[in-house]
């Protein structure tokens, strides 16, 4: 697409990372580049690059080629940009830089990976299997990476991209070699005007305008997913469907079963690969799926049982996100910070037992009632509540289990720790898991959530400074 625009305009509306590297790579070549970002700073940025800054709604977009637009600024519902309802009106084609680069560099293959949740921890497991077995790769798209800053690969090559829906419904002529479908549940259901709108935009990464041989793979777990992989069956026959489950056994695919054993179900294997309830980089059952499709990727490329697990065995969990920090005195630390909401905290509680659970921040919509299920079961044994929301989680759980009002993350990890180590050597339990998965935003006491899990990890180590001599 890029070879197309020799002395022509785009616009871009959006000056982060991504913005950025596509105003540095169409200056490169050749084409004039009109941006605006609101922030002034980002402005004087890319004044740096010789591109034109001017307000685009004040732009007669009749001159304009193509807009790119940051994924996170809306074009269609809940009600489109300025920007975007001009560029519309005058015929305008919108893209993200995702799509400006795949039409660009059509050499190398393409594995997309998306889903409401998992879809960066998948990401980077397949990115790592392939890294540690020496194939040539990259990754990229919404993991964080503008794409415009990766390598160039030739046709040996694989561009690993975590696409969220966003990025998706702006890059409609991507045809994956793989593609990755993991779950769906509601989000961003404003965006795509109601979770039909939501689904649609998630399928359509299996969308093909020119690849037919293609390989998909999908996470059958929800009735969303079970029912596409369904339609691929039907209408994509001649791919290779591949469905994968980390709660059920399936056929032709693989699965794991309860106990945390990866199985190779395909036509011609029907085999035990690994137990994965032995990984501590990986550990709980939403990880299961994650693994497993990752897993199938790996395979569709070439690679034996033996390499794949090896790799996995290396990656290390992306930061904050049921992340594994240590085990001291018998009891396991695990940092969630990244779960600012309760669909997200449910991943981890289902995944463990014995949980010394801290919760609290800045509380969203919604707050924690839809966790009241596993509040219930009894694997909670106790909550330490912090942050603004600590009156209202503190009256909710406290019905359910013992629950202290600690304010400051501090003292709710030290009084975790004393009561953990009491209940273990009392045995009222075996395995007690330290768990920061708050449910909440973090602006309250910190600037980020990467803040948050930070202090967590710093208390861990403290911890570990404070009590290896008395303890032994």
């Amino acid at each position: 697409m890029i070879n197309n625009l020799l002395n022509k305009t785009v616009a871009i509306l959006g000056l982060g990372k991504t913005g950025m590297a596509v105003a540095r790579e169409l200056k490169l070549r050749g084409v004039h580049v009109i941006a605006w970002d609101d922030k002034e700073v980002l402005r004087k940025e890319a004044e740096g690059l010789h591109v034109t800054i001017k307000d685009l709604r004040n732009v007669d977009f009749s001159d304009v080629e193509l807009l790119v637009i940051s994924p996170g600024i809306p074009h269609t519902y809940p009600e489109p940009h300025p920007v975007a309802k001009l560029a519309k009106e005058n015929g305008v084609k919108i893209v993200s830089d995702v799509e400006l680069f795949v039409s660009t560099y059509k050499k190398a293959k393409y594995i997309g990976i998306t889903g409401t949740n998992g879809k960066s921890t998948t990401t980077a497991l397949v990115y790592h299997v392939l890294k540690e077995n020496g194939i040539p790769c990259a990754i990229g798209g919404n993991f964080g990476i503008p794409v415009f800053d990766l390598p160039i690969l030739d046709n040996n090559g694989y561009y690993v991209f975590e696409m969220s829906s966003y990025q998706i419904e702006l890059s409609p002529s991507i045809d994956f070699d793989v593609a990755v479908l993991l779950n769906i549940t509601p989000d961003h259901l404003s965006r795509h005007n109601g979770m039909e709108g939501y689904v649609n935009v998630k399928k359509s990464i299996f969308n093909r305008k020119s690849k037919k041989n293609c390989i998909n793979v999908v996470a059958v777990d929800d009735t969303y997913t079970k029912k596409i992989f369904n339609e691929l069956q039907k209408t994509q026959a001649t791919s290779l469907n591949i469905p994968v489950s980390y709660s059920k056994k399936i056929e032709n695919g693989y699965f794991v079963s309860s106990q945390g054993m990866l199985i190779d179900n395909t036509k011609n294997a029907k085999s035990e690969i690994f137990d994965l309830s032995s990984l501590d980089n990986l550990c709980g059952k939403h990880n299961w799926q994650n693994i497993s499709a990752a897993f199938a990727v790996a395979k569709s490329v070439g690679l034996s049982n033996t390499k794949i697990i090896n790799a996995i065995k290396t990656f290390k969990t992306l930061e904050h996100r049921i992340e594994y920090v240590g085990t001291f005195a018998g009891i396991k630390f695990i940092d969630d910070s990244k779960a600012t909401n309760a669909e997200s905290v449910k991943y981890a509680i289902d995944s463990m037992n014995d949980i010394y659970w801290i919760i609290g921040g800045r509380q969203k919509e919604g707050g924690i009632s839809l966790l009241e299920p596993q509040l219930s079961d009894g694997n909670i044994k106790r909550t330490f509540v912090i942050g603004e929301c600590e009156k209202d989680f503190y009256n909710l759980t406290k019905k359910y289990m013992p629950s202290y009002r600690c304010h400051k993350l501090e003292k709710a990890v030290y009084k975790a720790f004393k009561l953990a180590l009491k209940d273990l050597k009392k045995g009222k339990v075996k395995n007690p898991v330290i768990l920061l998965s708050p449910a909440t935003a973090s602006f309250d006491q910190y600037k980020s959530f990467e803040e948050r899990g930070d202090h967590f990890k710093s208390l861990f180590r403290e911890i570990v400074g404070k009590y290896s001599k008395k303890l032994g």
